[in-house]
């Protein structure tokens, strides 16, 4: 059922932000912004020949008006990162479209793995490497649907689907931040119960 892992993700991330993460503007902004997506993933526009989704719109252009924050070589290596994650995301449609007996899995779950794999190589901060799986997924569904738009086949721009592979994508990404910093919250839960025995 397409939809099932963005909506159960974007839930459950967006509980656990809510009531267990510190209030600072990323957790706004994460909450808010989920949201937001959860309401628009139901509606459609058409803009030309192409049919896009609100929600997909409304993500391209948070993570655009993120991109163009960046300058310098911070720009140049980011555009030729998001090349990569765009051209990953591309084959990886094509190839399960004209020849998906190599699909040996769930195909989501493949997308999402091929991914998260590309970003970590690229990026090392969490951000980064949040900021590239989404425009990376972004540009990949926009070009897929303008090749398949070549064959006559034609394709809703930030389906349900697309949001399932870029949903199970970046959490994995929050999973990978919850373990990076564990031993730190861990320490520090220690280093309080030390000096409170010791009080």
């Amino acid at each position: 059922m397409e939809g099932i892992y963005f909506y159960w993700l974007s839930w459950l991330i967006w509980i656990i932000y809510t009531f267990f993460m510190r209030k600072d503007r990323f957790r706004l902004f994460v909450c808010s912004h989920l949201l937001l997506l959860i309401i628009l993933s139901a509606h459609e526009m058409t803009i030309g020949p192409f049919q896009f989704s609100f929600a997909y719109l409304f993500l391209l252009a948070v993570a655009y008006r993120f991109v163009m924050k960046r300058r310098g070589r911070a720009f140049i290596y980011f555009a030729f990162a998001s090349a990569i994650v765009t051209i990953t995301y591309v084959s990886f449609h094509l190839l399960a479209l004209f020849d998906p007996v190599w699909i040996f899995m769930n195909e989501t779950w493949m997308l999402a793995c091929m991914l998260v794999c590309v970003t970590f190589a690229l990026y090392r901060p969490f951000f980064s490497r949040l900021l590239l799986l989404t425009v990376g997924c972004c540009q990949g569904e926009f070009l897929y649907s303008f090749i398949l738009r070549q064959f006559s086949f034609h394709n809703l721009i930030g389906s349900l689907f697309f949001f399932d592979g870029w949903m199970l994508s970046l959490s994995f990404l929050f999973a990978w931040r919850f373990f990076e910093q564990l031993p730190t919250y861990v320490d520090s839960l220690f280093q309080r119960r030390m000096k409170e025995m010791k009080t």
